[in-house]
């Protein structure tokens, strides 16, 4: 339980975190590159083993490090932009609410048990995910034009949710696995950034700040925390993955939401509030 409560609080800090880049006017792509770098380095410390380069190459797990990679910094930048945009408490549901995804692939893969409860409980996660996107201009209607932002969140991060779970079931073979799956993945989304970075610099000509630095130092930790605390759940065995992820996405959900209103006044209008209410539903239904 101690590896799912450290993981749960990690992702609430990534969410406070990401909000404050806008707060405190860091580039978000600069922010989020320099994260990418220290989440790498903080996971070679826990690696705890001697290891070469060439075998990480030849792992397993390391063609989905690659995939994972390209994935970790384009969600990351479209949960950024939707935290931003919109509130923490959009952002976060987008994101934990893709939990049906690895769900799903656990009861086709991994004969995870199905029951009339966790299918329904599938359909009010999707319809709560609905609810929350259902954003509002100044004037008090529909901001259609922010929608596919959560709508890209919830797609990505159920695709990495069920890549990670895959990699930890078959993939993963000892424990410092654990360590430079994630390390490596999050190099490659670095390695990424910097050529995007690098793009935007030279033809848009925006200047690189200090404050990047420092924001991608407190993203970076706790972003490498929060899914490797998370591997280490699932590796301990006491729970189903599909109960698992629901368990930590519910708390998320609600700790996030509390983050956005308490520190950044963020403001849910009544479908929002009814969105979030129903994920905590579909997640308590998932559990049973």
């Amino acid at each position: 339980m101690l590896y799912l409560i450290l993981s749960i609080l990690c992702n609430v800090l990534l969410l406070v975190v990401i909000k404050s880049f806008d707060k405190f006017k860091v580039p978000t792509i600069q922010g989020i590159v320099v994260n990418y770098f220290v989440a790498g380095t903080t996971a070679l410390f826990f690696v705890g083993q001697d290891f070469t380069i060439n075998e990480v190459m030849h792992a397993d797990y390391f063609p989905v490090s690659l995939i994972l990679g390209a994935l970790f910094i384009a969600i990351f930048y479209l949960i950024s932009l939707t935290a931003q945009k919109i509130n923490i408490a959009v952002a976060s549901v987008a994101n934990k609410m893709s939990v049906v995804m690895p769900v799903i692939a656990a009861f086709i893969l991994y004969n995870d048990k199905v029951t009339t409860l966790k299918i329904i409980a599938i359909v009010l996660a999707l319809a709560s995910v609905y609810l929350t996107t259902k954003t509002e201009n100044k004037g008090g209607k529909a901001n259609k034009s922010l929608l596919f932002l959560p709508v890209l969140v919830f797609i990505g991060s159920g695709i990495i949710d069920t890549l990670v779970n895959y990699t930890n079931k078959k993939l993963i073979h000892s424990p410092k696995d654990d360590a430079l799956f994630t390390g490596f993945g999050f190099y490659i989304a670095g390695c990424i950034g910097v050529l995007i970075l690098t793009y935007i610099v030279i033809v848009k000509k925006e200047k690189l700040v200090f404050r990047s630095l420092i924001g991608g130092l407190a993203l970076g930790i706790p972003n490498f925390l929060s899914i490797y605390f998370i591997l280490k759940a699932l590796s301990s065995g006491a729970m189903e993955s599909s109960q698992l992820y629901p368990v930590a996405n519910v708390f998320i959900v609600i700790l996030s939401a509390l983050a956005g209103v308490v520190l950044f006044k963020d403001k849910l209008s009544k479908l929002n509030a009814i969105g979030i209410l129903l994920s905590v539903v579909a997640i308590a239904l998932i559990m049973i």
